[in-house]
């Protein structure tokens, strides 16, 4: 590795942190977590200008914004898919076409369905009961007003801005779009292996893997879970720490 430590700062369901994690163990990058208190963003001080999760600190140097973090990190490694790989420059535009599909829609069809009832809502702030180094106040604090803003955010912003009236038939719609026509008839988007667009749309469903959207995408869009599948294996997991990074 071009580098000997990195650590993400993200929140656990966060799609564009998902996003940076899945990168990272695909390409096998040992990394250590922080998670951010999502009330207070103590543990990004550091970050003076760029208050947003994810963050990856590479050494001593910080990244922001989940593009940009993958971008950086594969032009150091070596490009997923280098210059005059198989498919050329037509497979290359699909990947970059796909990819910035994800940014752009599919993370906002996802989060108004995690946050898509009350109940999921709670459910989706579970995690801070377990995660990062949180008293028992502070963890109860930010579940309770973190679960109640994101559904209210979700349901009279977010779905406005991005023209969405049923989550989960939108939800199905994007799935279907992108095993339709993103993987097609190959195993990924990027052939026979995974590309930037597989390994970014990956993450974020493996953001909701234990909600009731991840559920319900596998059992309405069928085609869905051998592609997942697929990626499980090919992405693994890397070694790393959650937990304050020493």
């Amino acid at each position: 590795m071009p580098f000997s430590k990195v650590t993400l700062y993200q929140y656990d369901v966060c799609p564009f942190c998902n996003k940076v994690k899945a990168y990272l163990d695909y390409r096998g990058i040992p990394y250590d977590v922080v998670e951010v208190n999502p009330l207070t963003k103590s543990e990004i001080k550091f970050s003076k200008e760029y208050t947003k999760v994810p963050i990856v600190t590479v050494d001593d140097e910080q990244l922001n914004d989940s593009k940009h973090i993958i971008a950086t990190l594969d032009a150091r490694l070596g490009k997923i898919a280098p210059p005059g790989f198989i498919g050329g420059k037509a497979a290359q535009e699909k990947e970059e076409k796909w990819a910035k599909w994800v940014d752009e829609r599919f993370v906002h069809v996802i989060t108004p369905n995690i946050y898509r009832t009350w109940t999921e809502a709670f459910k989706s702030f579970d995690y801070i009961t377990e995660r990062g180094k949180f008293g028992w106040v502070e963890r109860q604090s930010v579940r309770l007003s973190g679960a109640v803003s994101m559904y209210l955010i979700s349901q009279n912003v977010l779905k406005k801005r991005h023209g969405i009236e049923d989550e989960r038939a939108e939800l199905y719609k994007c799935l279907e779009d992108w095993m339709d026509n993103g993987v097609g008839t190959s195993a990924f988007c990027g052939g026979d292996v995974p590309n930037v667009a597989d390994i970014s749309v990956f993450g974020v469903l493996r953001a909701v893997k234990t909600f009731e959207t991840f559920d319900d995408a596998l059992a309405n869009v069928k085609s869905v879970e051998g592609w997942y599948r697929r990626m499980e294996k090919e992405v693994g997991e890397a070694t790393r720490t959650d937990g304050v990074a020493n």
